[in-house]
C-alpha cells in the first residue's frame, strides 16, 4: 500500500512539473519569436513564412488561456498573406482587425504577466 501512495504521489509531482515545464518552453519560444518578429522587415513579404511558421508553433504550444487568440492572430495573418497586395481584400481585412487586435492585446498580456515577455505593440 505505501508503494502505491509513494507512486502515486511521484506521478502527481511529475504531472505538476511537466505542466510547469511546459509553461515554461512556451514562454522560452515565446521570447525567442519575439526577438526574431524584430528583425522582420514589415516591407519583405518573404520574411513573412518563417515568422507565421514560429506563430504556428506558439499556437500549437500556448496555454489554454491564449491558444484562442493565437489561433485569431494566425488566421488573420494568413488572410493577410494570402491578400498579398490585392488593395481590395486588403480593404476588407482592415474592417476585422478589431478582434484581432482583442486577442494580440491577451497574449501581450499574458506574456507579460505569465512569461515576463513584452510583446511590441501592433504597429
Amino acid at each position: 500500500m505505501r508503494t502505491v501512495v509513494m507512486t502515486a504521489a511521484m506521478l502527481a509531482t511529475a504531472a505538476g512539473l511537466t505542466a510547469c515545464t511546459e509553461e515554461q518552453a512556451y514562454c522560452v519560444d515565446l521570447a525567442g519569436y519575439v526577438a526574431s518578429a524584430a528583425e522582420v522587415d514589415p516591407t519583405n513579404p518573404a520574411d513573412y513564412p518563417k515568422i507565421l511558421d514560429d506563430a504556428r508553433k506558439l499556437r500549437d504550444s500556448a496555454p489554454a488561456e491564449v491558444k484562442d487568440d493565437w489561433a485569431a492572430v494566425i488566421a488573420f495573418a494568413e488572410k493577410a498573406q494570402k491578400a498579398g497586395t490585392d488593395r481590395v481584400e486588403l480593404a476588407r481585412l482592415s474592417k476585422q482587425t478589431g478582434s484581432v487586435t482583442a486577442a494580440y492585446s491577451t497574449i501581450a498580456s499574458h506574456a507579460k504577466d505569465s512569461c515576463k515577455v513584452d510583446v511590441p505593440a501592433l504597429g
